[in-house]
This record gives C-alpha cells, sequence and structure tokens, in this order.
C-alpha cells in the first residue's frame, strides 16, 4: 500500500512544477517560427507566382539579402 502511495505522487509530482529546461526549447521555436521572411516572385519564364520563406540567416546565406536592413523597407 504505501508503494502505491508512493508511485502515485511520483507520477503527479511533474504536473505541479514547471521544468524550465523543458520551456526554454519551446520559446525558441515560436521565435523561429516568428523571424521567418517571405518574397513572392514569378520566375522567368512562368506565369505561376511562388512563396519563398526563409528566416534571415538563410536569406543571407544563400543569396547574401539581409532582408530586415533599412534600404530593403
Amino acid at each position: 500500500m504505501i508503494a502505491a502511495a508512493i508511485l502515485v505522487a511520483g507520477a503527479t509530482a511533474p504536473a505541479y512544477a514547471a521544468d524550465p529546461t523543458t520551456e526554454a526549447p519551446k520559446a525558441a521555436a515560436k521565435m523561429e517560427k516568428a523571424d521567418r521572411y517571405c518574397v513572392v516572385e514569378t520566375p522567368t519564364g512562368s506565369h505561376r507566382r511562388q512563396k519563398i520563406c526563409r528566416t534571415r540567416a538563410e536569406w543571407i546565406a544563400r543569396s547574401g539579402i539581409d532582408p530586415a536592413s533599412e534600404a530593403r523597407k
């Protein structure tokens, strides 16, 4: 009976305590989603428009364009 009480107490304890190690990656993932920049373009020779979304770092690495710079706004 005591062992059952310990198992139940151990199973419910994590529900009450917030684990900061699991909350930080969730916040980082939300920030990553918010930092995407999208461009709608029509490739040469096509009538179909294409939407390309990348993070700021991906735009800089792939094309050398900084979407957050003042000159682009």
